[in-house]
Protein backbone atom coordinates (compact mmCIF):
# COMPACT_ATOMS: atom_id res chain seq x y z
CA UNK A 1 0.00 0.00 0.00
CA UNK A 2 1.25 3.51 -0.65
CA UNK A 3 0.06 6.92 0.92
CA UNK A 4 -0.19 8.68 -2.27
CA UNK A 5 -3.26 9.91 -3.53
CA UNK A 6 -3.53 9.38 -7.50
CA UNK A 7 -6.51 8.03 -8.84
CA UNK A 8 -7.18 6.38 -12.16
CA UNK A 9 -10.00 6.88 -14.89
CA UNK A 10 -10.19 4.92 -18.12
CA UNK A 11 -11.88 6.69 -20.68
CA UNK A 12 -12.86 5.71 -24.84
CA UNK A 13 -11.85 8.23 -27.34
CA UNK A 14 -12.94 5.47 -30.18
CA UNK A 15 -12.45 2.55 -31.35
CA UNK A 16 -11.18 0.27 -34.12
CA UNK A 17 -12.63 -2.16 -35.20
CA UNK A 18 -11.86 -5.61 -36.76
CA UNK A 19 -8.27 -5.19 -35.92
CA UNK A 20 -6.44 -8.72 -37.41
CA UNK A 21 -4.59 -10.25 -34.10
CA UNK A 22 -1.31 -10.88 -35.79
CA UNK A 23 -1.18 -6.56 -35.38
CA UNK A 24 -1.53 -7.23 -31.50
CA UNK A 25 -0.14 -10.61 -30.94
CA UNK A 26 3.22 -11.71 -32.28
CA UNK A 27 3.00 -13.99 -34.73
CA UNK A 28 -0.32 -15.38 -34.07
CA UNK A 29 -1.87 -16.73 -37.44
CA UNK A 30 -5.59 -17.57 -36.63
CA UNK A 31 -6.83 -14.90 -38.54
CA UNK A 32 -9.00 -13.60 -35.90
CA UNK A 33 -9.81 -9.74 -35.84
CA UNK A 34 -10.47 -7.63 -32.25
CA UNK A 35 -12.13 -4.67 -31.60
CA UNK A 36 -9.29 -2.17 -29.90
CA UNK A 37 -10.69 0.69 -27.92
CA UNK A 38 -8.46 4.26 -27.86
CA UNK A 39 -8.27 5.09 -24.28
CA UNK A 40 -7.30 8.14 -22.84
CA UNK A 41 -6.15 7.96 -19.21
CA UNK A 42 -7.20 10.78 -16.50
CA UNK A 43 -4.85 10.89 -13.22
CA UNK A 44 -6.24 13.08 -10.16
CA UNK A 45 -4.77 14.15 -7.03
CA UNK A 46 -4.94 16.75 -4.63
CA UNK A 47 -7.13 18.98 -7.05
CA UNK A 48 -4.65 18.33 -10.08
CA UNK A 49 -5.43 16.40 -13.03
CA UNK A 50 -3.31 14.37 -15.39
CA UNK A 51 -3.66 13.37 -18.83
CA UNK A 52 -1.96 9.92 -20.47
CA UNK A 53 -2.65 9.74 -23.98
CA UNK A 54 -5.01 11.66 -26.00
CA UNK A 55 -6.46 9.36 -28.89
CA UNK A 56 -6.68 9.81 -32.43
CA UNK A 57 -8.58 12.08 -34.43
CA UNK A 58 -12.66 12.56 -34.99
CA UNK A 59 -12.70 14.21 -38.29
CA UNK A 60 -13.58 11.37 -40.33
CA UNK A 61 -11.18 12.63 -43.30
CA UNK A 62 -8.57 12.75 -40.50
CA UNK A 63 -9.81 8.82 -39.90
CA UNK A 64 -9.10 7.89 -43.24
CA UNK A 65 -5.74 8.93 -43.50
CA UNK A 66 -4.71 7.42 -40.65
CA UNK A 67 -5.63 3.63 -40.77
CA UNK A 68 -6.56 1.03 -43.50
CA UNK A 69 -8.96 -0.67 -41.10
CA UNK A 70 -11.02 2.60 -40.39
CA UNK A 71 -11.78 3.19 -36.55
CA UNK A 72 -14.98 5.34 -35.25
CA UNK A 73 -16.00 7.94 -32.90
CA UNK A 74 -19.18 8.61 -31.74
CA UNK A 75 -20.60 11.92 -30.89
CA UNK A 76 -20.05 10.55 -27.29
CA UNK A 77 -16.52 9.66 -27.32
CA UNK A 78 -15.67 12.98 -28.71
CA UNK A 79 -13.10 14.38 -26.92
CA UNK A 80 -14.76 17.72 -25.89
CA UNK A 81 -17.50 15.52 -24.81
CA UNK A 82 -15.87 12.99 -22.85
CA UNK A 83 -13.71 15.41 -20.96
CA UNK A 84 -17.20 17.47 -20.13
CA UNK A 85 -18.73 14.66 -19.07
CA UNK A 86 -15.63 13.37 -16.31
CA UNK A 87 -15.90 16.70 -14.71
CA UNK A 88 -12.76 18.06 -16.62
CA UNK A 89 -12.09 21.37 -18.21
CA UNK A 90 -8.96 21.14 -20.55
CA UNK A 91 -7.77 24.63 -19.56
CA UNK A 92 -6.91 23.52 -16.18
CA UNK A 93 -4.81 20.62 -17.41
CA UNK A 94 -1.17 21.36 -16.72
CA UNK A 95 0.71 17.83 -17.74
CA UNK A 96 0.19 15.67 -20.96
CA UNK A 97 2.17 12.59 -21.17
CA UNK A 98 2.31 10.57 -24.16
CA UNK A 99 3.62 7.18 -23.90
CA UNK A 100 4.81 7.60 -27.50
CA UNK A 101 3.64 9.65 -30.52
CA UNK A 102 1.73 7.33 -33.02
CA UNK A 103 -1.41 8.84 -34.09
CA UNK A 104 -3.78 7.16 -31.98
CA UNK A 105 -2.09 8.61 -28.33
CA UNK A 106 -1.29 12.35 -29.19
CA UNK A 107 -3.87 13.40 -31.75
CA UNK A 108 -5.71 15.67 -29.40
CA UNK A 109 -2.82 16.65 -27.53
CA UNK A 110 -3.53 20.67 -28.95
CA UNK A 111 -7.10 20.50 -26.66
CA UNK A 112 -4.91 21.46 -23.77
CA UNK A 113 -3.27 24.05 -24.72
CA UNK A 114 -2.14 25.15 -21.35
CA UNK A 115 -0.36 21.81 -20.60
CA UNK A 116 3.51 20.58 -21.05
CA UNK A 117 3.59 17.73 -22.93
CA UNK A 118 5.97 14.81 -21.68
CA UNK A 119 7.90 11.78 -23.83
CA UNK A 120 10.53 10.52 -24.21
CA UNK A 121 13.74 12.17 -25.79
CA UNK A 122 14.09 8.81 -28.25
CA UNK A 123 10.58 9.20 -29.15
CA UNK A 124 10.61 12.64 -30.55
CA UNK A 125 13.75 11.84 -32.45
CA UNK A 126 12.57 8.86 -34.42
CA UNK A 127 9.43 10.70 -34.57
CA UNK A 128 10.77 13.18 -37.14
CA UNK A 129 12.57 10.89 -39.03
CA UNK A 130 10.61 7.30 -38.72
CA UNK A 131 11.70 4.95 -41.03
CA UNK A 132 9.17 4.47 -44.30
CA UNK A 133 6.96 1.29 -43.06
CA UNK A 134 6.56 3.31 -39.26
CA UNK A 135 5.85 6.69 -41.19
CA UNK A 136 1.78 5.91 -41.03
CA UNK A 137 1.73 5.43 -37.36
CA UNK A 138 3.17 8.72 -36.67
CA UNK A 139 0.54 10.54 -38.94
CA UNK A 140 2.60 11.47 -41.83
CA UNK A 141 0.81 11.79 -45.17
CA UNK A 142 2.16 14.06 -48.01
CA UNK A 143 0.46 16.96 -47.78
CA UNK A 144 0.48 17.72 -43.97
CA UNK A 145 2.70 17.85 -40.91
CA UNK A 146 2.21 14.69 -38.68
CA UNK A 147 -0.27 15.17 -36.11
CA UNK A 148 1.60 15.78 -32.99
CA UNK A 149 3.14 18.41 -34.65
CA UNK A 150 0.14 20.32 -33.42
CA UNK A 151 1.83 20.57 -30.01
CA UNK A 152 5.11 20.72 -30.39
CA UNK A 153 6.08 23.91 -29.16
CA UNK A 154 4.59 22.19 -25.41
CA UNK A 155 6.87 19.55 -25.70
CA UNK A 156 9.64 18.80 -22.54
CA UNK A 157 11.74 15.56 -23.35
CA UNK A 158 12.79 13.05 -20.79
CA UNK A 159 15.63 10.60 -21.05
CA UNK A 160 15.17 7.79 -19.17
CA UNK A 161 13.24 6.98 -15.87
CA UNK A 162 12.06 10.44 -14.03
CA UNK A 163 9.79 11.82 -11.38
CA UNK A 164 7.21 14.23 -12.67
CA UNK A 165 5.02 14.86 -8.83
CA UNK A 166 4.78 13.11 -6.43
CA UNK A 167 3.53 9.38 -7.21
CA UNK A 168 4.05 9.89 -10.39
CA UNK A 169 6.62 8.87 -12.87
CA UNK A 170 7.86 7.68 -16.04
CA UNK A 171 9.80 4.45 -17.43
CA UNK A 172 11.14 3.82 -20.48
CA UNK A 173 9.34 0.85 -22.17
CA UNK A 174 11.29 0.84 -25.62
CA UNK A 175 10.47 -2.44 -28.64
CA UNK A 176 7.17 -0.88 -29.75
CA UNK A 177 8.88 1.84 -30.79
CA UNK A 178 12.27 3.41 -30.08
CA UNK A 179 10.91 5.98 -27.32
CA UNK A 180 7.75 4.18 -25.62
CA UNK A 181 6.94 5.36 -22.23
CA UNK A 182 4.94 3.80 -19.09
CA UNK A 183 3.58 6.25 -16.81
CA UNK A 184 3.70 4.90 -12.93
CA UNK A 185 1.00 5.66 -10.69
CA UNK A 186 0.96 5.11 -7.16
CA UNK A 187 -2.26 5.07 -5.72
CA UNK A 188 -4.07 4.14 -2.21
CA UNK A 189 -4.80 0.31 -4.20
CA UNK A 190 -1.05 0.24 -5.16
CA UNK A 191 0.94 0.91 -7.85
CA UNK A 192 -0.42 1.06 -11.17
CA UNK A 193 1.53 1.54 -14.73
CA UNK A 194 -0.27 2.50 -17.81
CA UNK A 195 1.66 0.41 -20.38
CA UNK A 196 1.21 2.17 -23.94
CA UNK A 197 1.59 0.15 -26.04
CA UNK A 198 4.06 -2.21 -24.39
CA UNK A 199 0.87 -4.28 -23.27
CA UNK A 200 -1.77 -3.54 -26.19
CA UNK A 201 -4.28 -6.02 -24.04
CA UNK A 202 -3.90 -8.00 -21.00
CA UNK A 203 -2.83 -11.21 -22.91
CA UNK A 204 -0.21 -9.39 -23.69
CA UNK A 205 1.09 -9.17 -20.22
CA UNK A 206 -0.29 -12.07 -19.10
CA UNK A 207 2.14 -14.39 -21.96
CA UNK A 208 4.75 -11.66 -21.92
CA UNK A 209 3.84 -11.41 -25.29
CA UNK A 210 5.04 -8.87 -27.81
CA UNK A 211 2.34 -7.14 -30.27
CA UNK A 212 2.88 -7.69 -34.29
CA UNK A 213 4.18 -4.11 -33.76
CA UNK A 214 7.66 -3.08 -32.60
CA UNK A 215 10.66 -1.43 -33.88
CA UNK A 216 12.95 -3.46 -31.71
CA UNK A 217 11.75 -7.02 -30.93
CA UNK A 218 14.56 -8.15 -27.95
CA UNK A 219 13.96 -4.34 -26.77
CA UNK A 220 10.11 -5.09 -26.87
CA UNK A 221 10.74 -8.32 -24.60
CA UNK A 222 13.03 -6.62 -22.36
CA UNK A 223 10.49 -4.34 -21.59
CA UNK A 224 7.78 -7.12 -20.96
CA UNK A 225 10.27 -8.41 -18.65
CA UNK A 226 10.94 -5.41 -16.76
CA UNK A 227 7.38 -4.88 -16.44
CA UNK A 228 6.73 -8.54 -15.11
CA UNK A 229 9.57 -8.07 -12.27
CA UNK A 230 7.92 -4.76 -11.16
CA UNK A 231 4.61 -5.94 -9.64
CA UNK A 232 3.12 -3.30 -10.70
CA UNK A 233 -0.77 -3.57 -12.08
CA UNK A 234 -0.61 -3.22 -15.60
CA UNK A 235 -3.16 -0.75 -17.54
CA UNK A 236 -3.09 -1.63 -21.40
CA UNK A 237 -3.88 1.21 -23.61
CA UNK A 238 -6.46 -1.30 -26.02
CA UNK A 239 -7.72 -3.42 -23.61
CA UNK A 240 -11.88 -3.35 -23.33
CA UNK A 241 -11.63 -5.08 -19.84
CA UNK A 242 -10.06 -1.73 -18.69
CA UNK A 243 -13.26 0.39 -19.68
CA UNK A 244 -15.44 -2.22 -17.92
CA UNK A 245 -13.78 -1.22 -14.97
CA UNK A 246 -12.95 2.40 -15.53
CA UNK A 247 -11.56 3.91 -12.44
CA UNK A 248 -8.88 2.32 -10.50
CA UNK A 249 -6.40 3.05 -7.48
CA UNK A 250 -9.42 4.08 -5.42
Amino acid sequence: MTSAGWTIDAVELGLLPDIPVEHIYYQDTSGRTLNMPLIMYVLRSGGRTVIVDTGGPADEEKILRMTPFGYVVPESNRIDNVLDRIGVNPADVDLVINTHLHWDHCSNNNVFANAEIVLQEKELAYAHAPCEAHMPAYGFHADEAPIFSLAEDRIRTVDGSCELAPGLGVVPLPGHSPGSQGVRVDTVAGTFVITGDCVDTYRNFDESLPSGRFSDLDAYKASLAFLRETGWTPLPSHDPKVLEKGQFGQ
